[in-house]
This record gives structure tokens, C-alpha cells and sequence, in this order.
């Protein structure tokens, strides 16, 4: 086969799949691929300089649209480059394709340059579809899951031939994957709900409503705009959780965040069933864990399990603390449109946005990177899940979170998008470590290096990419923002933060 057709068939790999979007990361090894995909119709193309930020853009892209995007990078190490961003799809059962351009076969172990082994890559983490050259035919090669990344390695010799013609997504049969699962009967008597698309978080809905108990929800659930749930939502997080006794408790969606689904480890007793897409069951134990499909709640039939879980409702008081991290998130949130969506980064941003929502505008919706937890790419992904929206896109992270991701704006100039508002809660470092009880008791000199202590401002990144610049203590000023791409930093008062969290964790004393 020449190398027009392999890339030709390459192509076709993609639209098979469905993929309509890719990101590409453009170098001299995949400019075959490139040059062939931008020749293409029915193919949208973003370009990036580099890959770790494509990738996660991506993940956003899949992550609001539910359709498969591809990135294309060239060999060596900017393959690698994707690693992060493909174990976070991994365990969030997103369908990444990963199209990685190589040098020929026979370069492996050699040494030369931008000539790696890339074949296997990314391990468990992606399927492998294929380690194509010239020599292969890849006919049907396309029997795999489609609920996981996929890596397809390419391996191109020289001369590169770049006049290699596009091809028609729009045309391509598309593989299709029977949906797995059959109604079940359910008993339970506290729900946790986490990581839902506003789509599930609709069919769940009903069901929950009909359960009739508990349901502790994070803001990702995108439960709270549901009129018929709003009695049985249980305000108060982490606290309330701690007041609960449940003997048989059904999560939905995603791992949640809370520190009491960790220690259920240790609670073998309390019968735990799992509904997610992902088939993690986000707990190590196996005894009395049962894991379903999502399609197990077609038809499902719930019932209570025994009497109340006896779980006690708490509110935080935030305007006691308005000036603490936690009164800053309920401000935001209050502020937020109808109609936007919201992306919350990891550490304490979600976990104190959790705690300060009540109920959502109509039509916000929730998303985040809780696969891995990692606090890497959120921004790219943020921008991702926001590249076709026409409301209002809402970023709440931390500073270290923001630094990580300093490339991620290079794709606002391609998204024609005015309402991005990136908000960052500026606490001077990695202070979810404080919130750790076995981190309080090293000296202050290790707390320093383990939380990355600074006093950076993020106005000149917001200068470098051409995006507005706030720095704010009024509320007030986060109203009526300007339709174009802003920075909002929010220097949040330490002193306040840390009264609240110690007022917030007294221990939980249960009414006679």
C-alpha cells in the first residue's frame, strides 16, 4: 500500500468511529495526516502548538457533546505528551482517539531522533488499535469497546507525502455498539450522585424522585434543578454524611469526592451499589460492592431499604464567613446565569462549591475532571466543554490548578467565544493540604513545600493571551461582566477561610 492510501485508510479509521472534531498538534512527522485531514469535509479541525493542552481540549469537547474527538500529534515525545489527558479519559470512559504519527518501524530502540517506542504507549489506559505502515492492511481491524480511549499508531516513512487527499466524515458509516444491561431491582436508603451528564442526570432523575430517599448531591450531578428532588437533597456535605447510618447506599455516576466515601473501605457492613458508565466501582473492598452498567436503570425497580438512614441536614452559615473561600464560592455561584455552564476544578474549588450550592439556575450545567482527580488541564478542558456554547462558561479553579495550564488560551482565538469568565481562587498555594489532618502536625517549613506557597498575581497571564483582567473583593463586581474573555482573581481572606473550616468540622453531635 502507498502511503497516500494508508493515510487515506487512517482517515477512514477515524470516521468509522465517528469522530467529527480533532485537535492537532502539528509537526513535520504527521504533516501527511494533517495536511490530508484539513482537505477533508465534514471535519472540524482545531490546532494547538503543543499536546498535553490539545488533549484535554478534547476531553472537554467529548465530555459535553458525548461524541468522539481524535488528537493528532507528531512522534517522540510529543506522544507521550498525552498521558495525562488519556488516563483521565480512561476513568471517565471517554472515547479519546489518539492518532500518533512515527517514525518507520525499524528506527525502535535505536536511539535517533524523535524515534521512540510508541507502539503500547499509553498502556492499560488506551485500546490499541493498530501499529500501522505501509506494509499492514488494517481492514478490519475495528471490533474494540467504544467507551475508552483508542491509541492507532502510524508509522510514516520519508519522503513524507503531504498532497494526500481528504476524505468525507460526513458520509462514513459509523460503528455502532449495542448498549449493555437490564433492569434490575434496587433497594437503598441514601443516594450519593456525582459526575453525571445533564442527559443522565434527566433519566435519573424520575427514578430518584419516585425512591422517595436521601440524596447527597454533588453540583456535578446536575441534580439541583430538578423541582420534584429539591425535598429529598440533603444539604450539608461531608457534615451531614457524617450523620448518616445507612445500611445500603446506591451511587450514581461518578467517585464522589467526600473523605466518607473513602472511609467506606473500612465499612464493610454497608452495602454499596454503583450505576456509572465507567464500571469502576471507586472502592477497593469487594464484599457487598455490587457494579452496574448505566443501562441498568432502564426499567429499574427501587425501593427503601429498611427505615431512614437517620441522616441530619446542615447549612453552612456563609455569611458569617463572606470574606472565607467557601463564602467567595456562594457569592460566584449566586451570580452565575441561567443557561450557563460551569466547569469546577479539582481540590478544594469543588468540594467548596458542593458545599455552597443550594439549587441551580435553569439550564446551568455541571461539569469537571474527576476521573483521576488531577489538577492538570483543567482550563484546556474547561475551554473545550465551552467551544460551541453560546451562553455564559464559567471556570472556578485554584492558582496552582491555573498554573498548570498557562498554554491552555492559545485555542480562544479559534472559538469565536466573548463569555468565558476563568475565575481563580488565588489562596497562595496548595492549601487543600492543610485541610488533611495527618499534613497539620509537620513544621511549618514542610507545609510551606508541600503546598507551593507564592504570591504570584495572574494579571500578566491574562495580558499574555489577550483576555480581560479582575481582581476583586466585591461581589458585586462580578455582575454585568463584559462580553469577552476575562480573569477573575479572588484573593480570598486566609483567616476567614480557616475560622470557618474549624467551625464547619466540630464534631457532629446527634439529638437525643
Amino acid at each position: 500500500m502507498t502511503q497516500s492510501q494508508l493515510i487515506q485508510q487512517t482517515l477512514s479509521t477515524l470516521a468509522h468511529f465517528g469522530v467529527r472534531e480533532v485537535c492537532v498538534a502539528a509537526g513535520a512527522r504527521n504533516a501527511p495526516l494533517v495536511a490530508s485531514l484539513l482537505a477533508s469535509q465534514g471535519l472540524k479541525v482545531w490546532n494547538f502548538f503543543e499536546e498535553r493542552s490539545a488533549a484535554f481540549f478534547a476531553l472537554g469537547r467529548i465530555m459535553a457533546d458525548r461524541q468522539p474527538v481524535a488528537v493528532v500529534t507528531t512522534s517522540g515525545t510529543a506522544a507521550a505528551e498525552l498521558l495525562p489527558a488519556v488516563i483521565e479519559a480512561h476513568y471517565q470512559a471517554l472515547p479519546l482517539f489518539l492518532l500518533t504519527a512515527d517514525r518507520p518501524k525499524s528506527y525502535r530502540g535505536s536511539g535517533a531522533p524523535q524515534a521512540i517506542e510508541q507502539h503500547g504507549l499509553f498502556g492499560v489506559y488506551a485500546q490499541t488499535l493498530g501499529d500501522w505502515d505501509a506494509t499492514d492492511d488494517p481492514l478490519g481491524m475495528y471490533e474494540t469497546r467504544n467507551d475508552r480511549p483508542r491509541h492507532l499508531n502510524v508509522c510514516l516513512d520519508e519522503p513524507l507525502e503531504t498532497n494526500a487527499p481528504g476524505i468525507d466524515f460526513s458520509g462514513a458509516r459509523v460503528s455502532q455498539t449495542a448498549a449493555a444491561g437490564s433492569p434490575c431491582s434496587l433497594q437503598c436508603d441514601l443516594v450519593l450522585a456525582s459526575g453525571m451528564h445533564p442527559e443522565d442526570a434527566a433519566e435519573a432523575a424520575p427514578l430518584l424522585a419516585k425512591l422517595g430517599v436521601p440524596i447527597i448531591a454533588e453540583a456535578t450531578s446536575n441534580l439541583h434543578g430538578f423541582r420534584d428532588l429539591l425535598p429529598l437533597l440533603t444539604p450539608g456535605g461531608e457534615r451531614a454524611l457524617q450523620s448518616a447510618r445507612p445500611a445500603h447506599v446506591l451511587r450514581l455516576g461518578a467517585v464522589p469526592s467526600w473523605r466518607w466515601w473513602r472511609d467506606l473501605e473500612s465499612q464493610p457492613r454497608i452495602h454499596v451499589t454503583n450505576i456509572t458508565r465507567t464500571g469502576f466501582s471507586g472502592l477497593a473492598r469487594t464484599e457487598n460492592v455490587t457494579t452496574m452498567p448505566w443501562e441498568a436503570l432502564h426499567g429499574a425497580q427501587c425501593s427503601k431499604h429498611g427505615d431512614s438512614c437517620g441522616i441530619l441536614k446542615f447549612e453552612p452559615d456563609l455569611d458569617k464567613f463572606a470574606g472565607s473561600e467557601p463564602g467567595w464560592v456562594r457569592k460566584i455561584a449566586d451570580v452565575i446565569p441561567a443557561g450557563s455552564r460551569v466547569f469546577l476544578g479539582n481540590s478544594l474549588p469543588i468540594r467548596e462549591f458542593n458545599l455552597a450550592l443550594q439549587t441551580s439556575k435553569p439550564g446551568v450545567k455541571f461539569f469537571a475532571n474527576r476521573g483521576a482527580n488531577g489538577i492538570d488541564g483543567l482550563v484546556s478542558t474547561f475551554l473545550g466543554t465551552s467551544a460551541v456554547h453560546h451562553g455564559e462558561c464559567w471556570l472556578i479553579l485554584g492558582d496552582l490548578s491555573a498554573l498548570y495550564d498557562l498554554a491552555a488560551p492559545w485555542i480562544i482565538a479559534q472559538m469565536d467565544h466573548p463569555k468565558l469568565r476563568i475565575v481563580i481562587i488565588n489562596n497562595g498555594g496548595g492549601k487543600i493540604f492543610s485541610r488533611v489532618a495527618s499534613m497539620r502536625a509537620l513544621p511549618d517549613a514542610a507545609r510551606s513545600v508541600i503546598e507551593n506557597r507564592h504570591s504570584m498575581s495572574f494579571e500578566p497571564w491574562a495580558q499574555m493571551w489577550g483576555m480581560e483582567y479582575l481582581q476583586t473583593d466585591d461581589a458585586l463586581d462580578l455582575e454585568d461582566l463584559l462580553p469577552m474573555p476575562i480573569v477573575i482573581e479572588i484573593r480570598p481572606d486566609p483567616l476567614q477561610t480557616e475560622a470557618f473550616w474549624k467551625d464547619w468540622q466540630r464534631p457532629v453531635i446527634r439529638p437525643r
